[in-house]
């Protein structure tokens, strides 16, 4: 009965920390392979199938969620320009390159 508990927990935690889009992507955007946050070209490079090019605030191409609301996105992002962005207080919140806006609260590229 100890070893299945402890499998279980051990699954979940796993399940937690291994799968859907995550704040991982904040730091280094170029080696999340499609995760919310990762660089893209285009919506097939993106696991949620939304590449961000049409804002310039994307960098270029960033994997991405639509909203129309903060309650749209993960938590650890906010929704601007109808799309979600990476949460942040200040600069170094953000991914090199990028900066906090909009009243420190949210990373984007210049």
């Amino acid at each position: 009965m100890r070893v299945l508990i402890s499998s279980s927990i051990l699954f979940v935690l796993l399940g937690v920390s291994g799968c859907g889009p995550g704040d991982g992507c904040r730091f280094d955007p170029a080696a999340c392979g499609g995760d919310v946050g990762a660089s893209c070209v285009g919506d097939g490079d993106c696991a949620d199938g939304f590449c961000c090019t049409e804002d310039a605030n994307c960098g270029g191409g960033m994997c991405t969620l639509p909203c129309e609301e903060d309650l749209d996105c993960p938590s650890f992002m906010a929704c601007e320009h109808r799309v979600c962005f990476f949460r942040c207080e200040v600069d170094e919140d953000c991914a090199v390159g990028q900066s906090c806006e909009h009243g420190q609260a949210v990373c984007e590229w210049p």
